[in-house]
């Protein structure tokens, strides 16, 4: 492999900003999907072999993140594994030992960049794939941020604890100036988290754009972005209530 190449791989991997998919891309470039059955210490010879540096700790976590998306139903099914997952695939290293809480932003980033690598079968909603408890976690987590209508990048993922004695809708009282004053706080938070996930959508593009690739093809992954992107990019999500849980 030319010099030049090995220096651009290694500055690619070692590049904390560097995306998870990205970083997957570039590793079944190089491996095949073999790499998914390797032991770690395997791992890290190799890539010190062929990009001439090993990946950082953070920038494992992402790729095994990845990995464990794509060959097991756990991301979906265990709030154990979902949590760590997003913290991972938004920079911070993986901890299965300790409770790290995800903000409502990781979790919308976490969900949609692992539907980009691992989309659902067709007729199935993105909402379909979680467990209840997963759906509720990411509900308590954006109803303790405030927003109580899910935003257009988890739409039909959260489930929000209701009581059953509990009256729908918005209620706030007789004073219009209260109810638009909750509404356009309420558009704001679902927009705060609707942008980060455009900016990371946006900055994934550019990534797997700048890749240099000898075998692979991002074509795929490329239309699933712009698909993405354009839904965040609709009118506003108008209030409404997220299903309730009884």
């Amino acid at each position: 492999m030319p010099q030049l190449r090995k220096d651009q791989l290694a500055a690619i991997i070692m590049n904390e900003e560097m995306l998870a998919t990205p970083l997957l891309v570039l590793c079944i470039d190089a491996f095949g999907t073999d790499f998914f059955e390797w032991e770690p210490e395997t791992f890290d010879i190799e890539t010190r072999r062929v990009f001439g540096a090993a990946l950082s700790d953070v920038n494992r976590d992402k790729v095994w993140a990845l990995v464990t998306v794509l060959t097991t139903d756990l991301f979906y099914k265990s709030l154990e594994t979902f949590i760590p997952v997003c913290n991972s695939l938004n920079g911070s290293e993986a901890d299965f030992d300790d409770y790290d809480p995800v903000t409502s932003e990781e979790a919308a980033w976490g969900i949609i960049e692992t539907q980009l690598v691992d989309p659902p079968a067709q007729g199935k909603s993105v909402g379909q794939r979680f467990s209840h408890e997963i759906r509720r976690y990411v509900g308590l987590t954006l109803k303790s941020e405030g927003v109580t209508t899910p935003p257009k990048a988890v739409a039909d993922v959260p489930e929000y604890d209701r009581d059953p004695e509990e009256e729908t809708g918005i209620v706030i009282g007789p004073d219009e100036g209260m109810l638009q004053m909750h509404e356009r706080r309420q558009q704001a938070e679902r927009e705060a988290i609707d942008d980060y996930v455009r900016g990371r959508l946006d900055d994934l593009a550019m990534q797997l754009q700048s890749l240099p690739l000898l075998h692979g093809q991002t074509g795929q992954i490329a239309q699933g972005l712009q698909s993405m992107r354009a839904s965040l990019t609709m009118s506003p999500t108008p209030e409404k209530s997220a299903p309730a849980i009884l």
